[in-house]
């Protein structure tokens, strides 16, 4: 039983540095300008269209 409950927080630990990692990248894609998204075949729908897939 042990091994379950240590892998369940694993997982749960897993699961939210990730979701926290994604809202950083976002971040930091929010902070550049258009033009620089563009440079990088990137438009703002597709920051959080990225985020959610």
């Amino acid at each position: 039983m042990k091994k379950t409950f240590a892998r369940a927080a694993i997982d749960a630990a897993t699961t939210m540095l990730s979701e926290r990692r994604a809202r950083r990248y976002a971040s930091m894609l929010h902070a550049l300008s258009d033009a620089q998204l563009n440079d990088i075949g990137l438009t703002r729908f597709d920051i959080g269209r990225g985020i959610a897939g």
